[in-house]
């Protein structure tokens, strides 16, 4: 959905009226590579998206502790008023 549709029947922009936006450190999975994200390579993520089993140990999140997202901070506002 576009930003104009949104805002022109009230959304949150930010969220769309979901209420949580994925986390930024882990793109909503709640898991991070080890090692950070320079550790692996673009063939391997091909070869995981295609189903195969990754090299790369994973290790939970710890900016959003493995939950993958976080309340939208737009809405939390709007509620708290």
């Amino acid at each position: 959905m576009s930003i104009n549709a949104t805002s022109s029947l009230g959304m949150c922009k930010r969220c769309g009226d979901l209420r949580m936006i994925a986390c930024s450190g882990c793109k909503g999975t709640g898991l991070v590579k080890e090692g950070g994200a320079l550790s692996f390579t673009f063939i391997d993520d091909m070869y995981e998206s295609l189903g195969g089993d990754s090299k790369v140990k994973t290790i939970r999140c710890s900016k959003c502790q493995a939950r993958g997202r976080f309340c939208c901070p737009e809405c939390s506002k709007a509620q708290s008023v």
